[in-house]
């Protein structure tokens, strides 16, 4: 039984991703078409927040969406397996009989059963193949390349250090090396307002967002339970919103096809195929750590961001117990605590901005807190990472294929 399980009525963290927030809403108001696995997605959603069980981001999203091509190749291998068995048994059989031109024969017949079968599975692993696959077929090469993810999750601490002294640890590798960056770095001149590009210079840009989740008990340094998230996306943010996102699946440390979205359209990926919920969320509701929303963060933090400097980045931090740091990137990454301390709750956030180009590349944020009950510990950390500023401004952001058909 899960730490969570075992804890749930001690203390229960309510970490609902806001990156996800869209799906949810769409879970709840699916079209007639899709009634059936809109009603499967809020059972499984809400059996977590019940029952607080270990199960994957993805079922606790109210996706679920991307087991169909690991059922499909199960049943494929289960069916070679038959297959091969019972042309071994064929064969098996004719050892007791005539050891002439029947033996013969017999034997080229098991073979060519063999070979039908080998094809067959061939087949059907390909089509379960080209399933889970078909982001990295429509997609561009950007996204090619992040369909297979290798994450580690596991807890990795740096300290992270304030300008007032004020430490927290960071746990998560995705932000390992800002605690030694931000540490060497020196107090700067510079504004906050100078340093950071402004949103309506922004075109298109690749996002990524992933959070991990530890709950720590007693003395230990390795935590009692943990979980993760994560999302992808092209961005175009140059007129209006348009977005294609993929969601990470630990259990296949993939990426795995998510969302299509633009003003007029929203198309979400489900049981191997798009569906079409146009008019039922924003484009905006489908990836919430977009850069106009990083930098109004930002912007509303102002009075409490520090800016320091290297040879190469500005950094924009705070490590502390400021809530508005809370109520700003928390709430944009729709951090909670409940049954928690939150007298000693403490935030930190750090903005990696590019000095040559005034672009936002990366943003740590950390969350901690004791729980009601004495030895309990909750840790959330989210690394926000954006790169290729204006790749798609030609090209366009992946549409997938065959949606409009």
């Amino acid at each position: 039984m899960s730490y969570f399980t075992n804890s749930k009525e001690r203390i229960f963290i309510r970490y609902l991703l806001l990156l996800f927030a869209g799906f949810l809403f769409l879970a709840g108001c699916g079209s007639n078409d899709t009634e059936e696995p809109a009603e499967e997605n809020t059972e499984s959603t809400e059996g977590t927040e019940e029952d607080a069980s270990d199960e994957s981001v993805e079922d606790k999203e109210g996706t679920g969406s991307e087991t169909d091509p690991e059922t499909d190749t199960e049943g494929t291998e289960s069916e070679g397996d038959t297959s091969e068995e019972e042309s071994t048994e064929e064969t098996e059989d004719t050892t007791g009989e005539d050891r002439g031109t029947e033996d013969s024969d017999r034997d080229d017949e098991a073979e060519d059963e063999e070979t039908e079968s080998e094809n067959e599975d061939g087949t059907e692993e390909d089509d379960s193949s080209d399933s889970s696959s078909s982001i990295t077929d429509s997609a561009s090469a950007d996204s090619a390349e992040s369909a297979s993810r290798d994450i580690n999750f596991e807890v990795t601490e740096e300290p992270l250090t304030g300008l007032d002294g004020t430490e927290m640890t960071s746990m998560f590798e995705m932000n390992s090396g800002l605690g030694e960056q931000l540490s060497n770095a020196e107090e700067s001149d510079a504004a906050l307002e100078e340093v950071l590009m402004p949103k309506e210079d922004v075109s298109t840009y690749y996002a990524e967002t992933f959070m991990v989740i530890h709950v720590f008990t007693g003395d230990s340094e390795q935590p009692a339970d943990s979980d993760m998230a994560g999302l992808t996306a092209e961005i175009d943010e140059s007129d209006a919103f348009e977005v294609f996102s993929g969601m990470f699946d630990p259990a296949e440390s993939a990426v795995v096809p998510y969302a299509y979205a633009n003003t007029d359209s929203l198309f979400v990926y489900e049981n191997g195929m798009w569906n079409d919920y146009t008019g039922q969320a924003d484009a905006e509701e489908i990836y919430y750590g977009s850069y106009s929303n990083l930098y109004d963060a930002f912007m509303e933090s102002a009075d409490v961001v520090n800016v320091s400097e290297d040879d190469e980045n500005y950094y924009l931090h705070n490590i502390g117990s400021e809530d508005v740091l809370h109520d700003t990137f928390g709430t944009l990454f729709s951090v909670e605590f409940t049954n928690a301390d939150l007298a000693e709750q403490q935030n930190g956030v750090i903005g990696v901005v590019d000095k040559e180009t005034n672009e936002l590349s990366q943003v740590a944020y950390v969350s901690t807190a004791p729980g009601v009950v004495e030895g309990e510990r909750l840790h959330i950390e989210v690394s926000s990472n954006l790169d290729n500023y204006g790749e798609y401004d030609d090209s366009g952001i992946t549409v997938p294929e065959g949606i409009y058909e």
